[in-house]
């Protein structure tokens, strides 16, 4: 059941309806197709409605998708989600349910307006442009009352689906991962195998250079002069 208004309330309503300029001769029979609705929250947040996804409707059935396409994309991002019943009565112009409604967007207006709330046009734009995006209403405990606060929520399954790029992220990092493990280990054996070839080259220098200076003693001492030696015979 939408809630029950006071005179006083309507009298509000009716003024707030006006300062918006918004007409009607029956409210309940006029916005049972959510055209006029669109219309006023068009004014509101006017990133946030496409009037081309609403046009005028005659058949019930037809109405009720209006108004069913209108809490999907719109009244459920501002906290304004509506039952599929309160749906159903909004499109048969059942009395007081508009009202309820536009009641309740009044509010959420004044509200915003008094504390100097101007909606963020980067979150307007943000909702416009996705449709998965909602608010609903959830009960929360706060000490021994439970209040009523609007909590953005996005199907489960683009969840789903999120959660499966993530874990296919984490996959293909882990594989990353392992192929630089594979080449550091592969660095550290190239060094190893460097070092120890150097080691290698300089034992083998140095290996050569002692060849080489054996050589040219050897050499030197078969290199005496004749003389010499003919000398220490005669002496002999």
């Amino acid at each position: 059941m939408p809630k029950k208004l006071t005179n006083e309330d309507l009298e509000r309503l009716k003024l707030w309806l006006t300062e918006h300029e918004v007409h009607y001769k029956n409210l309940n029979r006029d916005a049972s197709d959510s055209v006029l609705v669109v219309t006023l929250l068009k004014q509101i947040h006017p990133k946030l409605i496409d009037p081309h996804n609403y046009p005028s409707r005659n058949n019930t059935q037809l109405k009720i998708y209006n108004w069913e396409t209108l809490n999907a994309k719109v009244l459920s991002k501002l906290g304004l989600q509506q039952s599929k019943t309160m749906l159903e009565k909004l499109a048969k112009g059942a009395v007081g349910a508009v009202e309820a409604l536009l009641s309740d967007i009044m509010l959420m207006e004044k509200a915003n307006r008094a504390r100097g709330d101007k909606r963020d046009d980067e979150q307007e734009q943000l909702w416009s442009e996705n449709d998965d995006l909602m608010m609903v209403i959830v009960n929360k405990k706060l000490g021994d009352a439970i209040i009523q606060l609007p909590q953005k929520m996005i199907l489960y399954s683009i969840y789903e689906q999120v959660l499966r790029n993530s874990q296919a992220k984490d996959v293909y990092l882990s594989a990353l991962q392992q192929k630089i493990t594979h080449l550091e280990n592969v660095l550290k054996l190239k060094a190893e195998r460097i070092e120890e070839l150097c080691a290698h080259l300089a034992k083998a220098s140095v290996s050569g250079l002692v060849k080489q200076h054996n050589l040219e003693t050897s050499s030197s001492n078969s290199a005496l002069p004749t003389e010499t030696l003919n000398d220490n015979d005669n002496e002999i």
